[in-house]
């Protein structure tokens, strides 16, 4: 987080989360070397997910083959899916950390906290607020819901044993390992810890992902939305013409000067043509806009897999990724921009900034659908449409 506090507090405030989560997995963004005793504890780890994940492989082959009862896959499938998608969103965060040191760094470069209108600084303040309350309430109910699912199991077999009297050990996790981990406590105790610290840190890197994925989308969408009022504040004039414009005005200032003095005129022109902080160059918009436009394409870059694998597992996060309408609403502003009183070149600026706002930055599933919730409400209707189908055949074989 040092690294981060050069830009301002609002910014870099919302990544504690995400960058604790993936500190814990031993992941770093910003630091790019790692001491003897990162790499090491980091190749402890990859052999602790390793031999995790190769013992729940285990378990539903076993449940596949007959071994184990088919009610066990109710258990078990949930806690495979989880640790697959932790171990794959970590591993495509480390294949990109120098695209996502680099996103984070040029969205904290144009992050803007002064030289705000104040509806644009009530817009940003409503949406950092809903990022804060969306990151704490997925925090809360993650780490909550995490820690019960690994301690009961343990204080129910306490509570067993030494309340009841029965001779019951259970664990977290239906694992498969070589050895009967029910022989004596010190076995016990070391499975089940052994278990619960290599899950707890797959869904470490599940969540630093998620968070980091959560946390970028949301700050992109309010640099749309303040795009979006500056495109309707831009003043119509090209700053090329506004300084050949002040050259004439200049000459005549030197030829009619006497006449001012006399009539007391301004004729500086700042009056009519001074654009204020309140209305920007159309120039720098547009700028900006692409700036935008090309950090919404970088961060596809980093998440379309993951993203895939989101759909294929119908998680719900796509809900979070709101930057596609701010961007498409760029269009909007330009037409409600004062462009007809603007010359001809000006308003040939505006056509392509409306022509190019109607393809709107998103995530996509493998470059392949853009994940938006029309995306969301589909997979729920297709969903819904296939369950019904099966209902259907299976009253019509009873």
């Amino acid at each position: 987080m040092e690294h981060l506090e050069v830009f301002a507090s609002e910014f870099f405030k919302p990544f504690a989360i995400c960058f604790d989560f993936l500190a814990k997995s031993n992941i770093s963004i910003h630091n790019k070397t790692k001491s003897a005793q990162g790499k090491l504890r980091s190749l402890i780890l990859v052999i602790l997910y390793v031999t995790f994940y190769f013992s729940l492989v285990l378990s539903l082959k076993k449940v596949f083959s007959g071994v184990l009862g088919f009610y066990e896959l109710a258990n078990l499938l949930p806690i495979f899916i989880v640790a697959t998608q932790g171990a794959m969103k970590g591993a495509v965060i480390i294949a990109n950390l120098s695209k996502a040191r680099r996103v984070i760094d040029d969205l904290g470069s144009i992050w803007r906290s002064t030289g705000l209108t104040k509806k644009q600084q009530a817009k940003k303040g409503v949406m950092l607020k809903r990022l804060n309350l969306c990151n704490a309430v997925f925090y809360w109910m993650n780490i909550v819901g995490t820690w019960q699912y690994l301690l009961v199991p343990l204080f129910e077999t306490i509570f067993r044993n030494f309340v009841l009297g029965e001779d019951t050990l259970l664990f977290p996790f239906i694992c498969t390992l070589p050895f009967d981990a029910t022989q004596n406590w010190l076995v016990y105790l070391v499975t089940y810890f052994y278990e619960s610290y290599s899950m707890l840190h797959l869904i470490y890197m599940y969540l630093g992902v998620e968070f980091l994925m959560i946390t970028l989308c949301s700050h992109l969408a309010t640099e749309f939305e303040l795009l979006r009022e500056e495109m309707l504040l831009a003043k119509p004039i090209l700053r090329g013409a506004r300084e050949i414009n002040n050259i004439n005005i200049n000459r005549e200032q030197n030829i009619n000067t006497s006449n001012c003095a006399d009539n007391d005129i301004n004729i500086d022109g700042s009056d009519n043509d001074e654009v204020t902080e309140e209305e920007p160059w159309i120039q720098e918009v547009i700028r900006r806009h692409q700036k935008l436009i090309k950090l919404s394409q970088l961060l596809d870059d980093i998440f379309n897999r993951m993203i895939f694998f989101n759909l294929l597992f119908a998680t719900i996060t796509i809900c979070f990724f709101g930057f596609v309408a701010k961007s498409a609403g760029v269009a909007d502003s330009a037409y409600h921009n004062l462009w007809y009183q603007g010359d001809v070149r000006y308003q040939k600026i505006i056509i392509f900034i409306i022509l190019r706002s109607q393809q709107p930055c998103s995530l996509t599933s493998m470059r392949y659908s853009p994940v938006t919730l029309n995306t969301f409400t589909t997979v729920l209707s297709t969903t819904w449409s296939y369950f019904s189908l099966a209902i259907s055949v299976y009253e019509t074989e009873k």
